[in-house]
């Protein structure tokens, strides 16, 4: 028991020191360049959770389906979708920022049940068919409102999206609910197996259809809640052509990538990415507290995004050579002894 907690607060020291070492470097570039921190005040805080939940319920949609090989594009328009749909219609009936909230995860399991229909029944690549999608979704969106999208600012209710305490308390649901279904429910032993292999998993007697489609579904309704917090923070939802709906998948591929690296720290990949989620919004807030524009905010991102794959990649190989080098010094060392020892006799 002793060596089980041990081994458990290692983990979790790993997994928190990440984010506390990008904090602590930001902290000396921002103190260096400007005099003040990243976190100087409450609206500091309010942001940071704002831009955390966002890049939160993304980043684990986006791992839904990659983490089985499917690459779905459509996620963003599925947003828009999502958001301008259920938002309006929540808008229409009063129903307040819960309901706002609650009927656009609705509208974006419908996106992503139909998404994971035509996927399971036309058998398109995943990446086509998200392309396809996206053109869809967008087209729908664009056509209905007079292309005015949603409005959430000014609207009464809404307030409660903003509010800090209902911030952290929907972070802690959406991390204890994705944790529950991909690593405690049926659902979640099917995904993990289907994860290792397909054809094993089908052969093991599971559907792999209903739990592709299932996935669709989870990540529909994971990025309709982002869009939620991404429009209670910008205030309006334009629809948008042309693919645009694209930006919001690429922009969270930093945090779903860092995050499921920290995940193999602590063994919880839904911990992990919101520990990532939390890295990267810190470099985030620590950019703009250096004046940056939005267009530098994303070379710079997108560099450290590039490195970081770059060497996620290559860690194989890092640590091949550097037992390679050990062995041959191994080698060295026991070549000089013997030779003294040759010398000696």
């Amino acid at each position: 028991m002793k060596s089980n907690a041990k081994d458990f607060a290692l983990r979790l020291v790993k997994t928190v020191a990440v984010p506390l070492v990008i904090w602590l470097v930001m902290e000396i570039i921002v103190r260096s360049a400007t005099g003040m921190g990243v976190i100087n005040s409450t609206a500091d805080i309010r942001t940071l959770f704002r831009n955390l939940i966002s890049s939160l319920a993304f980043a684990l949609g986006i791992s839904t389906n990659l983490n089985c090989g499917r690459m779905d594009l459509s996620m963003g328009a599925q947003m828009y979708a999502g958001v301008i749909f259920g938002g309006n219609i929540a808008l229409t009936l009063g129903l307040g920022g819960v309901g706002v909230l609650i009927l656009s995860m609705a509208v974006g399991a419908l996106c992503g049940l139909l998404t994971g229909f035509i996927f399971i029944k036309l058998r398109i690549l995943p990446m086509v068919l998200g392309l396809g999608m996206t053109l869809v979704f967008e087209c729908i969106c664009f056509a209905i409102n007079k292309q005015q999208g949603v409005t959430l600012y000014g609207q009464p209710g809404v307030e409660i999206l903003s509010n800090i305490t209902f911030i952290i308390g929907a972070v802690v649901v959406i991390v204890a609910v994705t944790y529950y279904l991909f690593q405690l429910s049926r659902y979640g032993f099917r995904y993990r197996a289907i994860q290792g292999s397909q054809k094993l998993a089908s052969d093991a007697g599971i559907n792999i259809y209903t739990n592709c489609v299932a996935s669709y579904v989870i990540a529909g309704i994971l990025v309709a809640c982002a869009g939620v917090f991404i429009t209670v923070y910008s205030g309006t939802l334009a629809p948008v052509l042309g693919m645009s709906s694209n930006s919001y998948v690429f922009s969270n591929m930093f945090p779903m990538v860092l995050g499921a690296w920290i995940g193999t720290l602590c063994n919880n990949r839904e911990f992990g990415v919101l520990m990532g989620s939390v890295g990267v919004n810190l470099i985030i807030l620590g950019l703009s507290k250096l004046g940056t524009s939005s267009s530098v905010q994303n070379v710079i991102i997108y560099t450290l995004f590039l490195i970081f794959i770059v060497y996620n990649t290559n860690k194989g190989k890092i640590a091949y050579f550097r037992a390679r080098r050990a062995r041959a010094a191994e080698a060295s060392a026991y070549l000089a002894r013997k030779k003294q020892a040759a010398a000696a006799q």
